[in-house]
């Protein structure tokens, strides 16, 4: 095999053609940086479409950003680089917050479990970001302050909020809410409950993972 056929190119994601049977192909190193080009011009459209939308609080983008960088391609990269630059790529195209539709069923299923009313996606997106402000915020309070976080899952604390936010008519999608203000009361109901649950789900920067 020659210097530019040593290279085993896995289609392993939702970007690429996946091969029948889920074989491996070899490529040489000009068509595998092609290939990686190609998934990257993908990305980069789906980068873009998340910063239009107002979107760029997914876990998706944000690992970008982490990252140092949200946006992909190969130019200038050595060989070894674009293996590099083809992981992040995979990690981000298998990424169901990469994309618009992927985040409006990720948070359609997320309202499903915590029970947010809403009219419509944009509502549910502006309505979850403060739902789950709210209840990260309380969970630190009953940690820090009344030490008994550990006793109460995030269910409990999802089913209080939108019983105590319907009873008090107050609307979290409202731009003027003052999340801040309803943290001490939400947990102090919590806090005199005799009912605690033990489920949680997994948070990580104000999302829900369903698994």
């Amino acid at each position: 095999m020659s210097n530019n056929t040593d290279v085993v190119f896995s289609y392993n994601s939702n970007g690429s053609k996946k091969p029948a049977n889920d074989r491996v192909v070899a490529f040489d190193k000009v068509a595998y940086r092609l290939e990686v080009s190609r998934l990257a011009s993908l990305a980069n459209k789906r980068v873009k479409r998340l910063e239009k939308n107002g979107l760029t609080d997914s876990p998706a983008y944000q690992r970008l950003v982490q990252e140092g960088n949200p946006r992909f391609g190969v130019k200038g990269k050595t060989f070894n680089e674009v293996q590099t630059e083809l992981s992040r790529l995979n990690r981000f195209i298998n990424s169901q917050t990469s994309t618009v539709r992927g985040i409006t069923s990720n948070l359609k299923d997320m309202a499903k479990n915590t029970g947010i009313k809403y009219k419509n996606v944009k509502e549910l997106k502006t309505k979850a970001g403060k739902f789950f402000e709210l209840a990260s915020k309380v969970e630190q309070y009953l940690r820090t302050v009344e030490d008994m976080a550990s006793a109460i899952g995030y269910n409990q604390i999802w089913e209080v909020i939108n019983e105590y936010t319907d009873e008090a008519k107050i609307d979290l999608g409202d731009a003027e809410t003052d999340i801040d203000s309803l943290v001490e009361t939400v947990s102090k109901i919590l806090a005199s409950s005799d009912q605690p649950f033990f489920e949680d789900l997994d948070m990580r920067n104000n999302w829900v993972f369903i698994v």
